[in-house]
């Protein structure tokens, strides 16, 4: 699993695993999107299946490992739909008690399983509680919290980190990046590589803050919120006498009028609670509109 970066937790448990071989049926990869969930779910298929001597570091050039990183194995099925429906989880159900086609394992990976309608997941609890030997089912979710803990207690859960900014800034300068600009995307993307990836791609840096009577139109906070969130970090940094290299953005400090330190902190740290509110569904678009009240954003 040398090819994912970082998450060193994540591998440990997975390689632990294989070499101890106690290799459960079912696993919830949990953490942020764009850390590598899907990806370390591909590298732990490849090792569950490599003809190599070493399972723990798949050969990446077998004829099995080479179909699962193509997408090609009829053993390795990636399950992304925005809606999984009772329909496909009882099509997986049945194929799930068939023996594996070429491969050792036939693995299940289901991603953003927060997307499967209350009765799919209830179809799939049987087999997830008594899956045959030959057969692994792994969830990529945001938060395990957003499925049923009837499902979730069936399952090792394994925690994703956010990707260090350095190795992001890293990234996007081996890929023609500005260290400025690498420096600000990395704190932009907060441990998304995917989403670093984008941004630098698209071209999408000079983001705006949307009118405070536009808020209910929106449909997520998280690109205001990161706008809102580094323009805070260099105030405080700013107010609190750090030198001036620490500061990543010129771009956004402009929107923050306040010079008090203890509510710049206050407000920063709120910003966290805006974004626990949007993942639980909560009135996230109300605290926000407090937000923006307190900073006098219009």
């Amino acid at each position: 699993m040398r090819d994912i970066l970082g998450q060193k937790r994540a591998k440990r448990i997975l390689e632990n695993a294989i070499r101890q071989g106690k290799i459960p049926h079912f696993f919830i990869f949990t953490g942020p999107n764009g850390v590598g969930k899907v990806s370390m779910a591909k590298e732990f298929t490849m090792a569950l299946n490599c003809i190599s001597t070493d399972q723990s570091k798949p050969c990446r050039n077998c004829n099995i490992c080479l179909s699962i990183i193509n997408n090609k194995n009829p053993d390795f099925v990636l399950i992304n739909n925005e809606t999984i429906g009772i329909t496909q989880t009882r099509e997986l159900r049945e194929i799930a008690f068939l023996s594996p086609i070429s491969s050792r394992y036939r693995v299940f990976v289901i991603e953003n399983a927060e997307n499967l309608t209350l009765p799919s997941a209830n179809s799939l609890l049987k087999v997830l509680e008594e899956p045959p030997s030959s057969t692994i089912f792994i969830f990529t979710v945001k938060n395990p919290d957003n499925i049923l803990k009837t499902i979730v207690s069936r399952a090792l859960i394994v925690p994703f980190s956010p990707v260090k900014r350095d190795i992001i800034f890293s990234i996007l300068v081996e890929k023609g990046c500005p260290e400025d600009t690498a420096l600000e995307i990395s704190y932009l993307s907060e441990g998304d590589v995917e989403k670093a990836i984008e941004i630098f791609e698209t071209g999408n840096l000079e983001r705006k803050i949307v009118p405070y009577l536009d808020i209910e139109s929106l449909e997520s906070p998280d690109e205001i919120l990161d706008i809102i969130s580094l323009s805070l970090r260099d105030n405080i940094i700013k107010l609190a006498g750090g030198n001036e290299r620490f500061i990543i953005s010129k771009t956004y400090r402009s929107i923050i009028n306040s010079n008090n330190l203890e509510s710049l902190m206050e407000n920063f740290f709120f910003i966290q609670e805006i974004k626990s509110l949007e993942e639980s569904n909560s009135d996230w678009k109300l605290a926000l509109a407090l937000l923006y009240r307190e900073l006098e954003v219009k």
